[in-house]
């Protein structure tokens, strides 16, 4: 029995997440050795990963607003092609430290809209009580990608050079952009592949999209979205200080080789990604039994985080390398299982503004981000404390435990104008 084409597309978002990510945590992967070959310290390469978090903030929002507007497909489609092209032209940032960070910024400003347009497609694509797992599946790749870049990566820079690795990267995305070109849609009736009955489940169970006047920039001021993405800027400060300084504090501190390394950062990846679709997968059977979406997308979620912040507050502080990479990975692994719900609530906010909506909760998460790596690389060089700054990531992960489980309610928001499009978009809404 033939694949319905919704899981095909899921899989399409999931491959182009791997690539997205691999090209920007590849130059994690590779900064001991280009810290060697380049001459610039910690503290230079934590401005250098904050850099791309500042053009990954910037076009979250807007991007999330063109896909809910225009076409998604193409708003992925363009952000694939500036990504790859800055991809490879890193290597060219060596020469300049200023030219790095402006690469680097590229780099991170146009895959800031790959995310919020995967949602805005997913909402068009997936029935509703599927929503959550296909939202995370899709961006669960990138964990994919990571894990597959640590071995990688590592092989690239040392068997052949450090640029190798960015050059690699870039074509991978070439071909991944043919792909997405020769088979993705905007809606499912466009789609020449696309069954009558397919269309049918997929129309009658997603959720209720609703034609409005409103423009998409009133969510800014709507409190639910605010206190969310205040919730996800405070869990997302540490999840990029680890994701970015992990493979060189597992050198430098821990004592792993590049190559161990390579192998050994896998472990908390996987983690990642076994956590990202599983919550996802969770989130929607809690919502199908019956419980109430508040439990099933904030509350549960909340308390998956909650139960994490104690191995994050282990895992610098115990004196053997092998169970600090466990203590890492079970964090990760439970504060994954949260983003199901992370990524679920906009849907519940509103299906016709989820872009607009994602895109804000994932810029604001990235806004923190930039502090999270750069602070790092500062408070290392000053103090030489590597322990220090995770700590400061495992507070952070406390107060967004507090805003997620007792102030966020997702609930519809009350945009005005609203007029139903279809009766068959009512069912199963």
């Amino acid at each position: 029995m033939a694949w319905p084409v919704r899981y095909k597309l899921i899989g399409l978002l999931t491959t182009g997440s791997m690539i997205n990510y691999a090209d920007r945590v590849n130059i994690s992967v590779a900064a001991p050795i280009m810290m060697a070959a380049i001459g610039w310290d910690e503290a230079r390469f934590g401005v250098i990963f904050s850099a791309f978090l500042a053009g990954y903030m910037l076009l979250q929002f807007p991007g999330g607003i063109m896909a809910d507007r225009w076409n998604a497909c193409r708003v992925i489609a363009w952000a694939c092609v500036g990504f790859s092209v800055f991809t490879a032209l890193t290597p060219l940032g060596a020469a300049a430290y200023g030219l790095m960070l402006a690469i680097r910024f590229c780099v991170g400003m146009f895959e800031s809209v790959s995310f919020p347009a995967y949602a805005s497609l997913n909402s068009r694509w997936i029935p509703r009580t599927e929503y959550s797992r296909a939202q995370t599946l899709s961006i669960a790749g990138a964990y994919l990608g990571q894990a597959v870049s640590y071995p990688l990566t590592t092989w690239l820079v040392l068997t052949f050079s450090w640029p190798i690795a960015f050059y690699f990267n870039a074509v991978v995305g070439g071909l991944w952009l043919i792909a997405w070109l020769l088979f993705a849609t905007n809606t499912p009736a466009e789609h020449p592949q696309m069954s009558a009955a397919e269309l049918r489940e997929i129309d009658e169970n997603r959720a209720l999209r609703v034609e409005n006047t409103a423009s998409p920039w009133t969510v800014i001021k709507e409190p639910q979205v605010l206190l969310l993405s205040l919730s996800y800027l405070c869990l997302i400060y540490g999840l990029w200080m680890i994701v970015l300084w992990l493979p060189t504090y597992l050198v430098k501190v821990r004592g792993f080789s590049m190559q161990q390394m390579g192998w050994i950062g896998m472990i908390p990846t996987m983690a990642s990604f076994v956590g990202l679709v599983g919550g996802g997968i969770v989130s929607d059977t809690l919502l199908r039994r019956g419980y109430s979406v508040r439990f099933a997308r904030a509350q549960g979620p909340a308390l998956c985080v909650a139960v994490g912040i104690p191995f994050l507050v282990a895992a610098p502080l115990v004196s053997w390398g092998w169970v600090s990479v466990l203590c890492f990975a079970v964090y990760l692994l439970l504060l994954n299982v949260a983003g199901g719900g992370y990524w679920a609530v906009p849907l519940e906010l509103s299906p016709r503004l989820v872009g607009a909506i994602s895109g804000v909760m994932n810029g604001a998460g990235n806004f923190a981000g930039i502090f999270g790596p750069m602070t790092a690389g500062f408070i290392i060089r000053e103090t030489g404390n590597w322990a220090l700054p995770f700590l400061i990531a495992a507070f952070f992960a406390v107060l967004s435990v507090l805003v997620f489980y007792f102030l966020v309610v997702p609930e519809p928001l009350a945009v005005k104008e609203q007029v139903p499009q279809t009766v068959s978009q009512k069912v199963g809404a």
